[in-house]
């Protein structure tokens, strides 16, 4: 601690841009170009010059038959600056990630509705032998907010819900609407009215335990409640389960697609008093300006579908 004082002490007798100048003579040498270089007048830079020789207590650089000489104690200081400056103005300017010659490691979490909408592009676009970065995408769980906190993730997918920490940094993604997936067989036509909603039996998926839904919640706030004859975690195993039932399975638009591929489903309109929501990606403020993650963060914007993606049947 003694001897990081005393550096400490030291360096704040140091003026950097002595240090600059004083590189610059010695490229140049001569006062004269390395001022036109500085864009400083040459009394300036002359004056630099002195403070410099004052501060290494050095000559540093003397008058020869035709330019300036480094003394040794010059050329030393030189061979250490030209390895220190460019370090410090690594410091200094916003570094820039390449993904196609930086390897980087990402670890990213949401709901399966989200991810099976983004991470099949993600996946598609920035796996290529072009690209050396890695996707982590760990399930979705209740500590998940946590572990962003903790540096265990680097972005999540989380709903516009109000309920994130406030110093979180978060941003629109698109909009959801809702659907609902039935057997291709089932009685049910091409629209759900809130009353039918109501009578059916529902396949729920609740992504975490123990938390409500979006539409339940939606549905709690009118004062209702649907009925639900089976509850899962994922979306995509509660596709499977629907043929030869007649159960209704809501579910957001992004996972149309899915449906429309299954020739033993098929989507009908849900009712309008589910409302559209936001999907978010979310991150910890220390994050903001490290350029591997706001590569990241322009990546997944990429990747995302448009607002008017999420327009209901």
């Amino acid at each position: 601690m003694v001897i990081a004082c005393m550096r400490l002490e030291k360096l704040r007798q140091v003026d950097l841009n002595l240090l600059i100048i004083f590189a610059m003579i010695a490229e140049e040498r001569s006062v004269t170009k390395a001022s036109a270089r500085l864009l400083l007048s040459q009394p300036a830079v002359s004056r630099a010059l002195q403070r410099a020789r004052s501060m290494f207590q050095d000559e540093l650089v003397i008058r020869s038959a035709s330019a300036f000489e480094l003394t040794l104690r010059g050329r030393k200081i030189l061979q250490e600056l030209e390895q220190l400056l460019p370090k410090i103005e690594g410091l200094v300017v916003p570094s820039i990630f390449d993904p196609k010659k930086e390897r980087s490691n990402f670890r990213i979490s949401g709901p399966d509705n989200v991810c099976m909408a983004l991470l099949p592009h993600l996946c598609r676009r920035y796996t290529t032998e072009s690209y050396k970065v890695n996707f982590d995408f760990l399930p979705w769980q209740a500590e998940a907010v946590d572990m962003l906190e903790g540096g265990k993730l680097d972005l999540i997918f989380h709903i516009d819900e109000g309920l994130l920490p406030s110093h979180f940094n978060s941003e629109k993604l698109y909009r959801e609407d809702w659907v609902c997936a039935v057997a291709r067989q089932s009685k049910f036509g091409d629209r759900l009215t809130l009353k039918q909603y109501l009578a059916a039996e529902h396949l729920t998926v609740t992504t975490l335990p123990s938390v409500q839904n979006i539409p339940d919640k939606q549905l709690a706030a009118l004062g209702l409640k649907r009925r639900s004859a089976v509850r899962m975690p994922y979306f995509g195993a509660a596709l499977s389960c629907l043929p030869g039932t007649e159960l209704v399975l809501t579910l957001t638009n992004g996972m149309r697609q899915m449906v429309e591929r299954n020739s033993t489903l098929r989507l009908v309109k849900a009712p309008q008093e589910l409302r559209p929501f936001h999907f978010l990606m979310v991150w910890h403020p220390r994050l903001t300006t490290d350029a591997r993650h706001t590569w990241l963060r322009k990546a997944v914007r990429q990747i995302s579908p448009q607002e008017t993606s999420g327009q209901r049947l």
